[in-house]
């Protein structure tokens, strides 16, 4: 998809296209909204895991003879069997939409995507943000009057600041935190950081808790195509007993942030606080690796998952996903749901056999 348009910018043509992924990842990390889940692997990622269309729109502007990138928008076209078809930004991850040098451009790439769902018929333009859309409150922009626009924020983010070192850090903790911990080293649970050699343990543990959750757990080739696009920016980190792994999560590197999309621990060992061990582990090795913050994912706000990850510390920070229809479809992420009552009952072997073909078409 290539165009030319002046509309928004009269001195100047942006033109909008996929581009190179070094291209793209060279401006994804250089700017500041940039996030890992912006970055151009995801396209294999989520065509070789699980066969969706992708669209990566970029758009360009002419500096000195040389096109640059100043704005990009990964899409997936999301078309489950019985819902309306969606171009989604981006499926399974928490904030990978829209963002560009300015409010014009951004403006720009939007109505590309808009122009680009008529043309695959996609009634829903789903962009997951982060940031604000500066766009939305220029007085040049104005919604296609067939469209509808909606903003959902049942989901927040949380971070927390990093010390220098995992010595300054233990002080800034609860004392019930801390003895949570302690508990967990007095179980003799040990942990270890590796890569994709830690894939099968992890993967182990983490099917088995979406199980125990009632929710279809993503392919393993899904975690394995992560390490294949990102390399050592990724790693695993694994808490384990005795005799088998209780606890693992999967986390990425970028700038100053250690993300981590992806954690579980095992029902069965809870009370020896695994997965205290394991949120100790990944906030130590953010310590360890010279970053300033450590991204614990998003929640629903004042779940149990919210006020667990607000005791180490986790501050509130919004994420707007933005759902614009064309009328008089609409779309609210609340149809979808990660939890299927029957499924906590499934033979667990069946369930990671099943469970992906399910969870292609969760976006969530």
């Amino acid at each position: 998809m290539t165009c030319i348009s002046t509309a928004h910018d009269p001195g100047r043509a942006i033109t909008c296209s996929c581009n190179s992924p070094s291209l793209w990842d060279s401006y994804v990390v250089s700017a500041p909204d940039g996030t890992p889940f912006h970055l151009y692997g995801w396209r294999a990622i989520i065509e070789k895991s699980y066969r969706h269309p992708t669209y990566f729109l970029s758009a360009h502007r002419e500096f000195q003879g040389k096109k640059r990138i100043v704005g990009v928008l990964p899409l997936v076209h999301f078309f489950c069997p019985k819902d309306e078809s969606r171009l989604v930004s981006l499926p399974f991850l928490d904030c990978s939409g829209l963002f560009a040098d300015n409010p014009a451009i951004e403006q720009f790439l939007f109505h590309e995507a808009l122009t680009l769902a008529e043309q695959i018929g996609a009634v829903h333009l789903e962009l997951r943000q982060d940031h604000p859309l500066g766009f939305l409150h220029e007085k040049s922009f104005e919604l296609p009057s067939s469209y509808s626009h909606q903003v959902h924020t049942f989901k927040v983010g949380l971070r927390r600041p990093l010390p220098g070192s995992s010595e300054e850090l233990w002080p800034s903790l609860g004392a019930k935190v801390r003895n949570q911990v302690r508990k967990a080293r007095h179980c003799k649970c040990r942990t270890r950081v590796g890569g994709p050699e830690l894939l099968a343990p992890f993967y182990s543990v983490f099917s088995h808790n979406m199980r125990d959750l009632g929710s279809p757990v993503h392919a393993r080739s899904f975690f394995a195509e992560i390490f294949e696009e990102f390399g050592e920016q990724a790693a695993i980190i694994l808490v384990e007993g005795e005799h088998e792994p209780l606890a693992g999560a999967l986390v990425i590197r970028m700038h100053e942030t250690l993300y981590n999309p992806w954690a579980s621990s095992l029902r069965a060992f809870r009370s020896l606080c695994p997965n205290m061990l394991l949120y100790w582990q990944m906030l130590t090795y953010g310590c360890e690796q010279g970053l300033r913050f450590f991204d614990f994912g998003r929640s629903s706000l004042g779940a149990p998952t919210h006020r667990f990850k607000e005791q180490w510390g986790a501050e509130v920070r919004p994420l707007s996903w933005h759902i614009f229809s064309k009328k008089p479809n609409s779309w609210s992420p609340d149809r979808e749901s990660l939890v299927i009552e029957p499924w906590k009952q499934l033979d667990l072997n069946l369930s990671r056999e099943t469970g992906p073909e399910l969870r292609r078409w969760i976006s969530l």
